[in-house]
């Protein structure tokens, strides 16, 4: 069987060399390959380097040249625009129909940016650590110390909204947000007693106004004081009935809100947004609480998605 094999194997092997032959055809070599190459690199008769003549290679370098310093020249008009003619200090998307116009709301503790749920277990210090670390970090912001020199403002005995001094910052001393809601007392997390902490969103050049008699909503007349309107008053509701039956009593800190001495913002060096504090006094165990927080001024207006002017977050007390 095997001397079949290789008579057949050899049989079909002078075949294939008669046929290359017949046809004219001749096998290209490892040789043949390396010489065209060499050509390929430096032809004599043609004198050509690489396929192109020496004169090629000029225009072909001269091309690149001016195609790089056009793209070099491009890009320096556009870092020119940039760095001269935009304001870095001002934005430039504003207008009637920006989402500039109005600021948003945000919360703390929220350790985590794709959840607004806060859970703990009362008296589990465990299961709380890292909301009291997400609350601390932000008030060590507001030390004292931190807020010194000629750039601050000390606006205790502003009244009203500012008139003056525009390009400083008033100090915000973070006493104004009480003595319940406090690191000592672990921001009411060891009694069950969650203190939320809330700002509004720094808007370039917003300043709040305030309300009349004829305006003011229902929702805050009852704490708005006609002879001290300065205020961004702040409440709190459930999204729903349960969340409006379980989440017992509510208080904030300062109980008025964000005071208009605060703004405008215009990007000064060392700006603190106000703050405020939300304590749930008595929440109910184990029930899922969904809140809205809603910001009040006469300028301030409420979307619901957009989350303009409000903020939304979960809360569980287990």
């Amino acid at each position: 069987m095997a001397s079949h094999v290789s008579a057949y194997s050899a049989a079909s092997s002078a075949l294939y060399q008669s046929t290359i032959a017949s046809t004219g055809i001749q096998r290209e070599t490892f040789g043949d390959r390396l010489t065209q190459t060499r050509y390929w690199l430096y032809n004599p008769e043609d004198g050509t380097v690489m396929g192109r003549t020496p004169v090629d290679w000029v225009i072909y370098i001269i091309c690149i040249i001016v195609f790089l310093l056009a793209l070099l020249g491009f890009s320096a008009v556009f870092c020119g625009i940039f760095y001269w003619v935009i304001d870095w200090n001002y934005p430039t998307l504003q207008g009637g129909s920006s989402i500039l116009q109005t600021p948003g709301m945000s919360f703390r503790p929220q350790p985590h940016i794709g959840s607004t749920l806060i859970r703990f277990l009362k008296g589990d210090i465990t299961t709380y650590t890292h909301l009291l670390d997400h609350i601390e970090a932000y008030i060590m912001y507001y030390e004292n110390e931190l807020q010194v020199g000629d750039r601050y403002k000390d606006c205790n005995e502003i009244r009203k909204r500012r008139t003056d001094e525009l390009d400083k910052v008033c100090v915000f001393d973070p006493i104004v947000l009480g003595g319940d809601c406090v690191k000592q007392q672990n921001y009411g997390f060891d009694d069950g007693q969650p203190c939320i902490l809330l700002k509004l969103n720094k808007i370039f050049d917003w300043v709040p106004e305030e309300y009349t008699p004829e305006t003011v909503p229902a929702l805050i007349k009852d704490n708005w004081d006609e002879n001290d309107p300065w205020w961004i008053h702040v409440r709190c509701d459930g999204d729903d009935d349960a969340t409006r039956e379980n989440m017992g009593d509510l208080s904030y800190f300062p109980q008025q809100g964000f005071h208009f001495k605060y703004f405008p913002f215009r990007n000064q060096q060392g700006y603190r947004s106000p703050l405020m504090f939300l304590r749930f006094e008595n929440p109910h165990p184990g029930i899922l609480l969904m809140m809205t927080c809603r910001a009040f001024a006469r300028n301030i207006i409420h979307d619901r998605v957009e989350q303009v002017g409000q903020v939304h977050f979960e809360l569980i007390v287990d």
